[in-house]
């Protein structure tokens, strides 16, 4: 400890007490965190970040046993009492958590959560609790804060929560606020905003700040130093220069290898992958935690390991990472075990088509979330549809599902009118047409095993009912997805994320559909998790001739998956062409913005995020004008906000809406 530190971890172990034994969650874990100074904290699930940040506050459970010891300030966090401890908490020491859901209670306005904190911790009357609250969301440029603390959370968007969730933590400013991954599902242009505003009131208030993510670009843009962890240890921590540009350990070197990235194509490339998972560590396991991983092992491994000082600054448990960035892999065949399920098809041919697609939602306070869609998806193809949340990409998507009947317009599949809801749907259509869910963990059904899980679909829409030939079936899918036959009789409690999406993906295409719409499959996973998924929705494509409605937020994974790219805004289509002729250069301002908010992996590129302000106009109202003139950055001037955008042509597969035309030749 010295006066210079805000924050002393001093080798801190977490061990939790279970039925299976005592597992070790955090090990040995030291370092030190300066006044003024942010660190980030990163790894995969199962690494130790969020047990790491509970253990700073002491929320741990009553199963954990602590070793060790968390000084603040010079003061022994682990000798508090309760009583002693809630002049820490909140006051002086702040989190915010990963999902704003479960942080705001829903049947209170954000109004009074806000001005409870001040009430309690700050022993303000009502009257300036409230001036206090409003201070804080105008803090985080959050427009009419003043309306917004009379709303309930449902009725506020998922990023303007999670700033209401910032606004709170900094009610008291702390002297040190802890973000478990708060940006992890948002959109790329409420993620560029939250981070800015985070660096710009770390600033302002000369807060420390401790930042947890498995997120690379993310890491990069908000911290001074990394710590990376693995499997509850520390293997390496340093200066974000040393760490990015010379990285020793093999994990840390996989993680940033991991990340897609700008130009990386599925033509070309595979993603790269870090084979396995974390694993469970039990108490008396010891040892390098990444050796049963790591393509750089020997017989050395063991004897050798440990944390060693291998730069200013930088130390790492190991120095056998590769010397320099390496490549993408370059694009292999098939797997030679696994036969094609379709023959080639025809590329030009038309498969969907939507001809002024709207959707409506409510009678007398109507909500317009998609308003007059026009596009074709053509057989063997990927379309990835981009843009904010709210947008309606996720409603265009489950309306082609039949989860949601159009309200006006054509849905037409093989040129047959679909735009029915699902149960009112052909058997046939049924099959043809499958959804890939977000979240694999509440799209899977707790009480059935895998096989069931893949099974059913095969039976009811499928006709498959010999017991042998569909449990060979279900076999053969689970390997086409890299599970092995072990995993038939497991239930998806027993699985990791990863795997759980691998078991939807094997569920979507065990009946040979000819379309999959992908509703955001990888962005709540880990980088190494969501490249191997990525990786396997590419080979089935090729394989199963399917075509592909890829929605992500994500544009570098939207680069790499698609061959064609849809950006949406407000309901109504931005943007649409080639994944070339939409990536560089963009033509609408909104793609533009999009592009210049994605986190780059790498320090040495330097960028300038186009910053959008307010949010979404009101999806109550009809647009008059162009959707975007409210938050653009290149406005021509009235005729934005007054007469709806013409459509350009640049050429035959790539138009855009908008009142700008200086740029087509």
């Amino acid at each position: 400890m010295n006066d210079k530190n805000i924050l002393d971890i001093d080798n801190l172990s977490v061990h939790f007490d279970t039925f299976e034994g005592t597992f070790s969650a955090v090990r040995n874990v030291s370092f030190s965190l300066h006044y003024d100074e942010s660190i980030g904290i990163i790894g995969e699930s199962g690494c130790g970040k969020s047990t790491l940040s509970f253990a700073i506050m002491r929320y741990l459970a009553k199963n954990a046993n602590v070793d060790g010891n968390i000084y603040f300030k010079g003061d022994s966090l682990f000798e508090k009492n309760e009583k002693e401890l809630q002049e820490y908490r909140g006051n002086r020491i702040a989190i915010v958590f990963q999902n704003p859901d479960s942080s705001l209670n829903p049947s209170l306005t954000i109004g009074f959560q806000l001005d409870e904190v001040g009430i309690y911790h700050q022993k303000l009357s009502k009257t300036a609790a409230r001036k206090a609250s409003i201070k804080a969301l105008e803090m985080l440029n959050l427009g009419d804060p003043k309306s917004i603390v009379k709303r309930y959370p449902h009725q506020v968007s998922g990023g303007i929560q999670q700033r209401i969730c910032i606004a709170m933590a900094l009610l008291c400013k702390p002297d040190l606020l802890i973000l478990d991954e708060p940006t992890t599902a948002l959109d790329v242009t409420t993620e560029a905003v939250i981070l800015d505003s985070i660096s710009h009131l770390r600033d302002k208030l000369h807060m420390s700040l401790m930042y947890i993510s498995h997120d690379m670009g993310v890491i990069n843009k908000v911290s001074d130093n990394i710590v990376v962890m693995y499997n509850g240890e520390i293997v390496e921590m340093g200066p974000k220069k040393s760490i990015f540009e010379h990285p020793h350990h093999p994990y840390t070197r996989a993680l940033i290898n991991c990340m897609p990235r700008k130009g990386v194509i599925k033509e070309n490339s595979e993603l790269n992958t870090i084979k396995g998972y974390v694993k469970k560590r039990g108490k008396n396991e010891f040892g390098c935690p990444f050796v049963d991983r790591c393509e750089k092992r020997n017989s050395t491994c063991e004897s050798l390991y440990g944390m060693r000082s291998v730069g200013e600054s930088h130390t790492a448990a190991c120095d056998r990472a590769y010397a320099s960035d390496i490549k993408e892999k370059p694009k292999k065949a098939l797997h030679s075990k696994i036969t094609p399920l379709k023959e080639n098809v025809d590329k030009t041919s038309t498969l969907l088509q939507l001809e002024k697609i709207t959707k409506v939602y409510g009678n007398r306070k109507k909500v317009y979330a998609v308003n007059g869609i026009d596009v074709e998806v053509s057989s063997g193809t990927v379309l990835g549809i981009v843009g904010e949340s709210g947008c309606g990409k996720s409603t265009t998507g489950h309306m082609v599902a039949g989860l949601y009947r159009p309200t006006s317009g054509n849905l037409l599949y093989n040129g047959e009118n679909i735009g029915l809801s699902w149960n009112h749907r052909d058997k046939q259509i049924l099959k043809e047409i499958q959804l890939i869910f977000q979240n694999p963990g509440r799209s899977l059904n707790p009480s059935h095993t895998i096989e069931k899980i893949i099974g059913r679909p095969m039976k009811k829409l499928a006709g498959k009912t010999d017991r042998k030939a569909l449990r060979e079936e279900i076999i053969y899918f689970l390997r086409k997805v890299d599970l092995g036959e072990e995993y038939i009789d497991k239930k998806p409690k027993q699985l990791s994320g990863g795997e759980q999406q691998r078991v939807a993906i094997a569920r979507a295409l065990a009946i040979q559909p000819s379309l999959v719409v992908c509703d955001e499959p990888t962005s709540a996973l880990d980088v190494s998790v969501q490249a191997s998924v990525l990786n396997l929705l590419n080979d089935l494509q090729k394989d199963s001739q399917a075509a592909y409605l890829f929605i992500s937020h994500d544009l570098h994974v939207i680069n790499y998956l698609s061959d064609f790219i849809l950006v949406m805004y407000a309901g109504k289509i931005a943007e649409y062409g080639t994944r070339e002729e939409v990536m560089a250069p963009p033509f609408h301002p909104y793609t533009e913005a999009l592009l210049s908010a994605v986190p780059e992996v790498d320090p040495s590129l330097k960028k300038e995020a186009i910053t959008l302000e307010g949010g979404l106009p009101n999806p109550s109202k009809k647009i008059k004008g162009c959707p975007f003139a409210g938050r653009c950055h290149r406005q021509v001037g009235p005729i934005c906000k007054k007469v709806a955008p013409p459509k350009v042509q640049i050429s035959d597969t790539h138009y855009y809406y908008c009142h700008i035309v200086e740029n087509v030749e």
